[in-house]
């Protein structure tokens, strides 16, 4: 608890300091309502972090968000608009299906959930906006994976492939043959690899530039997307996935 509450204090620091800018340790301690101490080793945690700086050279100690910051909201901004690119995709692959549509962005060795379209039926997956799973478990993962460039993926591959599941791909030479396998058809499978009783297909969705910057998926219950069926879902997951790339592209 003491850990969030630092965590929290040190955000309300950095909020202050991008509202108000050229401002103290004194001045946001009144408007905090924290300590000295507590706000100055907040300050001290951000300027490490390169969050923020002096204000200016006169030694007055005052602080001002640096272009981090501006970082951070070039990031959001790119997870805003993919969310619009892709939102009239996933309802189309959701009348199509029936299913559950995800879209997912990575961070790090993970994905993110940002985005869900539930399925029609009674019976379907359930996972909530803001989970994570490593990127070799699920379909948008492998999908992102797939469409690195060889240096970036290598580098995931020879790290630690945690398990999730009995059926999760825990070797580097499986993962690889697996990756292969999503370029050439263009689609990614998850057979029970991050929940055992579901399958999931996906699809990455290039930048301008050719990159990742997220990927779509059908998400359901194994029963009703039986092996014969999953290449028919995994090309209509593939053209969205395009034609979401595309406006990429056009922008």
């Amino acid at each position: 608890m003491a850990i969030m509450d630092s965590v929290k204090t040190a955000m309300a620091v950095l909020e202050a300091i991008g509202k108000t800018g050229d401002v103290g340790v004194s001045e946001l301690s009144r408007l905090l309502g924290e300590p000295k101490s507590t706000v100055q080793r907040c300050l001290e945690t951000l300027h490490e972090g390169g969050w923020i700086a002096p204000a200016d050279l006169s030694g007055r100690r005052r602080w001002n968000v640096t272009t981090k910051v501006l970082t951070l909201g070039r990031s959001l901004e790119l997870v805003t608009t993919l969310r619009n690119y892709a939102r009239p995709e996933m309802e189309t692959l959701r009348a199509e299906t029936s299913e559950t549509i995800h879209l997912m962005v990575r961070e790090g060795r993970h994905v993110v959930l940002i985005e869900r379209l539930e399925s029609l039926l009674p019976v379907r997956t359930v996972r909530q906006i803001g989970a994570r799973a490593p990127l070799h478990v699920a379909s948008n993962g492998k999908a992102i994976l797939a469409a690195l460039p060889k240096a970036d993926r290598e580098a995931y591959v020879s790290g630690e492939l945690e398990p999730y599941t009995s059926q999760s791909l825990r070797q580097p030479e499986a993962l690889r043959a697996d990756l292969e396998l999503t370029a050439r058809r263009g689609f990614a499978l998850s057979d029970g690899e991050l929940d055992l009783e579901v399958r999931a297909v996906a699809a990455a969705i290039l930048s301008g530039k050719e990159r990742p910057v997220g990927a779509m998926s059908i998400s359901c219950p194994a029963q009703r997307l039986p092996p014969e069926r999953v290449e028919q879902f995994g090309l209509l997951v593939a053209a969205a996935a395009r034609r979401v790339s595309e406006r990429f592209a056009e922008a």
